[in-house]
């Protein structure tokens, strides 16, 4: 029994030294974000404020004219920014309140990767009665949303 707590704690010793994820420096170099992922992350961050404000046109001003929506993993949902705005432009109008949150978010390079939260007020504002949970790929090209992939 001894030689099997001592042979766990060379395995695990020889494991953390051999695995970078177990270091310290690791999770240091994992927060250092590039300036191309706080400009992607600038934009997302951008886009929920205008969701949440229901401000259909900061929304719009967010995505590329030739934006591609899907559904993973790679049904076409819809493209451009006319159907953008037919899809959005009408729920921005008729609901009573919108709300995103983004409640954990990784980031790479121009990829932006949300787990987020929604809450809509479909019928009186206050009154939250639907809420859902969802993952949402943005790609960022040239400060504006080009494709984004919506994983239910």
């Amino acid at each position: 029994m001894k030689y099997l707590f001592v042979l766990i704690g060379l395995v695990y010793s020889v494991i953390g030294s051999a695995n970078p994820a177990l270091d310290e420096q690791a999770s240091d170099y994992q927060l250092a974000k590039t300036e191309q992922e706080l400009a992607a992350e600038a934009v997302v961050d951008k886009l929920i404020l205008a969701y949440n404000a229901q401000n259909i046109r900061k929304f719009i001003e967010l995505y590329a004219e030739d934006v591609e929506f899907y559904m993973y993993p790679q049904t076409l949902m819809f493209t451009g920014k006319e159907k953008l705005i037919e899809r959005y432009g009408l729920m921005f109008k008729k609901m009573h309140c919108l709300k995103a949150t983004s409640i954990k978010r990784i980031t790479h390079g121009s990829i932006v990767i949300d787990h987020e939260t929604s809450e809509i007020c479909s019928k009186e504002a206050g009154v939250v009665d639907k809420r859902s949970e969802f993952v949402t790929s943005y790609q960022i090209e040239n400060g504006k949303i080009k494709k984004v992939v919506f994983f239910r």
